[in-house]
């Protein structure tokens, strides 16, 4: 078939895939798409507690409970609302197309730059009659080797070139300044490569550890033990800092000790523990305050109201209305047995709970908030246990339980405090301190360097010989350095030059701001 007659074939997909990638428009709108999720994930993180799989756990059912969620409201946390925003398939997605259009654009501009900063090109066309070029004639011989030196001891690279009646130099420096852009490409994709790394392979959960208390760190033989947490307060009373101080072992050897600060994190072996939070020990307090009526009014002991041990199953006690006429408080700590005054009983604390709810398992903790603190009390008469009986700080007149029928009644509470560490690993973080460097250098090239382009055209004129000079790239010379008028259009190597090479009649022929 004659090749005029032939159809036109199409591009192949992988070129215009790489056309489409290598796009600044399309990376500007990827960059845009990925502002407008991170701003979405922000909001979901603060305004939406529960979410994705999170929507499922008894607090989240409570939660739903209290504000009349819908069921479609639910399916749609459940199904459309990531658990971690930053970590969804769609965020990752535009993170690899930002990284695949990088790439494109940096393999698309590289050659190109690399070309252009170390190459000595030929002088544009109608460079040396442009409005660049500085020409003057001089009767003094110009030296090629001569000139070449006073161009390499200012760190140019010199290319020359013999012509007709004369010779052609060429010369540059400062090239690297090209290479900046793409440097600056280059560190941003290692950004974006860094961070797709840590949003897909990274991890990050809370614990929330007392005072004493210890755990094993997933996936490591080692444990950290928290020793002490502290909240520190300013001159106002408001939080300054909290401070976990904490140890780190692998079975019985001691390997890092150091106090967790706010924006002071411990890290070891790829992973970093950070002071994210602290709360009420939900289930474990300092101690708690009850208050007894020692009163006695000759009444023979009250018996109990209720029986047997499954106090739940029976309805409340009615109502202590009458006011102590003696009360006295009583502070118990937990594992700690007390004796009640003026009776044959002594009390300990079973159980607490910062937040009771009763469902159908039993009481049990409603939330990590001190909606309805409560305690259930142990009481024994000498040794045996004589019952049992949950009392409650908002409601302390309704005491429920087995226990004896005692003036007793929960005042307060002293919270013993847990402290929150996030426990996050950073498989990424190379990446991200490479591209750090590598845009640190391209921006270095692109703005502290200055890529200069020299070309000098040497040519015999009868007994004397003409000079041209198109110096790109430079500025002009200091004002101080000046002393005739033209000599504040030209640069300090063309002022150098002519000085050496003394132009006839004193001046140039030909400068950047006009004709002599």
């Amino acid at each position: 078939m004659p090749e005029a007659q032939r159809p036109e074939r199409g591009r192949h997909p992988v070129g215009m895939l790489y056309d489409l990638l290598s796009d600044t428009s399309f990376a500007i709108a990827v960059i845009i798409a990925l502002a407008v999720a991170s701003i979405l994930g922000v909001i979901i993180v603060d305004q939406i507690p529960f979410r994705g799989d999170m929507v499922h756990v008894p607090v989240a059912q409570a939660y739903f409970a209290e504000r009349g969620t819908s069921n479609v409201q639910i399916w749609i946390l459940e199904t459309l609302v990531p658990e971690r925003p930053f970590r969804c398939t769609l965020f990752r997605t535009l993170l690899a197309l930002l990284s695949l259009s990088l790439l494109a654009c940096t393999i698309k501009r590289w050659r190109g730059q690399w070309r252009r900063a170390f190459s000595h090109p030929d002088p544009a066309a109608g460079a040396w009659e442009g409005a660049a070029a500085v020409a003057w004639a001089t009767t003094s011989p110009p030296d090629e080797g001569e000139m070449s030196s006073l161009l390499r001891r200012q760190r140019f690279r010199i290319r020359t070139r013999r012509a007709e009646g004369g010779f052609d130099l060429a010369a540059t420096r400062g090239g690297l300044a090209r290479l900046g852009p793409g440097f600056t490409h280059l560190g941003f994709l290692f950004l974006v490569v860094g961070g797709l790394w840590m949003a897909s392979a990274g991890s990050s959960h809370m614990l929330w550890l007392s005072p004493g208390q210890e755990i094993a760190i997933p996936e490591t033989a080692l444990r950290l033990e928290v020793v002490d947490f502290r909240i520190d307060l300013n001159d106002r009373g408001q939080i300054a800092d909290y401070v976990s101080s904490v140890r780190l072992w692998r079975d019985s050897t001691e390997v890092r000790s150091m106090s967790i600060e706010v924006n002071k994190p411990l890290r070891h072996q790829g992973r970093s523990f950070y002071q994210a939070s602290y709360r009420q020990d939900p289930t474990h307090p300092r101690s708690i305050t009850m208050v007894f009526d020692t009163a006695t009014d000759g009444r023979p002991e009250r018996a109990p109201r209720m029986s047997g041990t499954d106090a739940m199953s029976r309805p409340l006690h009615a109502v202590m209305d009458e006011p102590f006429a003696n009360p006295v408080s009583l502070q118990l700590s937990p594992g700690e047995r007390l004796a009640l005054p003026d009776t044959p009983y002594s009390a300990e604390i079973d159980t607490f709970f910062i937040d009771f709810r009763v469902e159908a398992g039993g009481p049990t903790l409603g939330s990590l908030e001190p909606r309805n603190p409560a305690v259930l009390l142990s009481f024994f008469a000498a040794d045996t246990l004589a019952g049992q009986t949950w009392y409650f700080a908002l409601h302390p007149d309704m005491p429920v339980g087995s226990g004896p029928d005692l003036p007793l009644r929960f005042s307060t509470y002293d919270p013993r405090y847990q402290t929150g560490l996030e426990l996050a690993t950073h498989p990424g973080s190379g990446w991200i301190w490479a591209g750090f460097a590598v845009m640190t250098l391209g921006t270095l090239l692109s703005f502290l360097l200055r890529h200069e382009r020299v070309h000098v055209r040497c040519r015999r004129a009868g007994e004397a010989w003409e000079l041209c000079l198109v110096h790109t790239g430079a500025s002009t010379q200091e004002p101080a350095r000046v002393t005739e008028t033209w000599e504040a259009a030209i640069t300090s190597l063309a002022a150098r030059l002519l000085r050496r090479w003394a132009p006839v009649g004193g001046a140039p022929t030909r400068w950047p701001q006009g004709e002599s």
